[in-house]
C-alpha cells in the first residue's frame, strides 16, 4: 500500500476523516500549511515535561550520567566532572 502522494497532492493510501482533512490542508497556501505542519508535529510530543525547563535539565543531565556510565563503567560521573573541570583550568 503506497502512502507517496500523488499528483493532486492527496495520499492514495489515505481514507476517511484523515483524508478529507488533508484535502483541506493542501488547499492552504505554502504558509498555511507549514504552520499547521508544526501544530501536528508538536501534538505528537505527548511529554509535556519538554515545557518545564527544569525537567530538561534533569532529563540531559540524567542523559549526561548515562553516557558517562556507558563510555567509563566503574568511574563516577562526579570523578569524570573533576578531571575535565580540572582540564579546563588548567587551560585558563
Amino acid at each position: 500500500m503506497s502512502t507517496r502522494p500523488n499528483r493532486s497532492g492527496t495520499l492514495e493510501a489515505m481514507v476517511g476523516p484523515a483524508k478529507k482533512h488533508v484535502d483541506e490542508l493542501l488547499k492552504l497556501s505554502p504558509d498555511e500549511r507549514s504552520e499547521a505542519a508544526e501544530l501536528l508535529l508538536r501534538s505528537l510530543d505527548d511529554d509535556a515535561e519538554m515545557d518545564d525547563p527544569d525537567a530538561v535539565a534533569a532529563g540531559w543531565a540524567s542523559e549526561v550520567e548515562r553516557r558517562i556510565d556507558e563510555d567509563a563503567p566503574g568511574v563516577s560521573s562526579d570523578t569524570v566532572f573533576s578531571e575535565a573541570r580540572a582540564r579546563l583550568q588548567k587551560r585558563s
